[in-house]
């Protein structure tokens, strides 16, 4: 097949939509397929990262950067120009992985072609918008081009307009939300299949359909992950010795983005607590974003500031060092559609405590972790449960690790080529 990956976000931004974008090309080369990227460059320019620059399966566009976050990429492109591209690369399925600009061409694209279209929700944006106030006025601009890319019926086009409207719902929600949610009713409706990463993310797309009476081709495929790189005892003790952290420090470590959006404040009142009953706990962040600052002054605010330590940033290839120094991965995240970080973490045999049992694929409630409510003293108690119960805790790590050789990104991708293949050949049974 010849396929067309596409995606709002893309390098140098690091999320987890370009780790998903990545894993899908690469495991569908690897069984054969073509496969084209079309993304945002670094910016207006159109430059992009110098281990981009030879690859002509990677269609960039000129972008504006910091458009509504830090990391928030605008691209320009002209729709007809890129409609044309897609014919000439007979492009057998467009699949789009961000619900923005790109979903919106893809829509109007499957429109004027063959093309089988299938969108994958991989970010929450209907929770995201109460963080990013930007996100509501794009979601405005897209939902008045809406009927220009998705085939709707007369209601459908009085219901979009009357989603700008601030009274007449009977649902408990923002105007902003509302808007949202609409908004991805008609465009997953429009798509052949809807890739759900996740129990969470077809929780809430098979609510929106219901609420917006539109149907979706629901599919839940989470996003395989595969083992971090093996590293050494040298790479691990240099790490701690550069990070001040003691091989006596029970570690509790949230590795990630430091989104405002992660919910990660609840962490520090929680380290508060639990060093009461073991004073050699440690709450380590790694990872960089625009709410590391915020967090960087609570910590220094918390009488618990000795115990809390940033690390910075962190490449792939040293996901295996955070795993060695800690003892439980802690995830009180609430609008993550995934966590791909908790199955990097569950390889590396950690328990996981948390606040969403529904978003990780690699989680079992008391199976290779707790849930905790979204309440520092709750979080607490679990993580000193789990540090004061050396049987529960090798048992939640064993299981931990179980759960993640089952979710490989070769076992998820065979699963998402299958989805293509029926969809296509629905598509030939229409034509024909």
């Amino acid at each position: 097949m010849r396929i067309g990956l596409f995606t709002d976000s893309y390098r140098p931004a690091q999320n987890g939509v370009v780790v998903v974008v990545d894993v899908t090309r690469r495991e569908l080369e690897k069984m054969g397929h073509e496969v084209y990227v079309f993304a945002p460059s670094a910016n207006l320019l159109n430059q992009v990262a110098e281990v981009d620059q030879a690859d002509d399966h990677l269609i960039h566009f000129p972008t504006i950067r910091g458009a509504g976050f830090k990391e928030g990429q605008l691209s320009v492109f002209f729709p007809a120009k890129l409609l044309d591209k897609v014919r000439k690369l007979k492009i057998d399925v467009l699949h789009f992985f961000t619900a923005g600009q790109m979903a919106l061409f893809c829509c109007y694209a499957a429109r004027k072609t063959n093309a089988v279209l299938i969108g994958q929700h991989c970010t929450d944006t209907y929770e995201y918008s109460d963080s990013y106030r930007l996100l509501k006025i794009g979601y405005a601009a897209m939902g008045a081009l809406m009927p220009l890319a998705v085939q709707m019926t007369t209601e459908q086009k009085l219901g979009l307009a009357t989603l700008y409207t601030f009274a007449g719902h009977d649902h408990d929600e923002g105007w902003g939300r509302r808007l949202v949610a609409g908004t991805l009713a008609l465009w997953y409706q429009a798509c052949d299949a809807t890739i759900a990463v996740s129990r969470k993310s077809a929780s809430q797309l098979t609510d929106i359909a219901k609420r917006y009476h539109t149907k979706m081709n629901l599919v839940t495929i989470p996003t395989g992950v595969n083992p971090p790189p093996q590293v050494t005892a040298k790479q691990i003790e240099q790490f701690r010795q550069a990070n001040g952290i003691s091989s006596d420090d029970e570690v509790i470590i949230y590795y990630g983005r430091l989104g405002q959006e992660k919910n990660l404040k609840l962490l520090i009142p929680m380290i508060e607590q639990v060093i009461k009953e073991r004073p050699q706990a440690r709450l380590v962040f790694a990872g960089d974003w625009e709410y590391r600052a915020t967090l960087e002054k609570l910590a220094l605010a918390s009488p618990a500031r000795d115990r809390i330590t940033f690390t910075g940033r962190y490449r792939r290839d040293e996901i295996g060092i955070l795993n060695a120094i800690s003892k439980i991965y802690a995830f009180p995240s609430l609008t993550d559609t995934q966590g791909l970080v908790v199955s990097e973490a569950a390889y590396g045999g950690l328990p996981i405590v948390l606040c969403d049992p529904l978003a990780p694929a690699c989680f079992e409630a008391n199976g290779n972790g707790l849930v905790a409510t979204d309440d520092p003293a709750d979080f607490a108690d679990k993580v000193i449960r789990l540090l004061s119960d050396p049987e529960l805790y090798h048992r939640f790590s064993r299981r931990s690790i179980k759960l993640a050789s089952e979710l490989t990104e070769t076992n998820q991708t065979k699963k998402l080529v299958k989805v293509y293949r029926q969809a296509l050949r629905r598509e030939r049974h229409h034509a024909d």
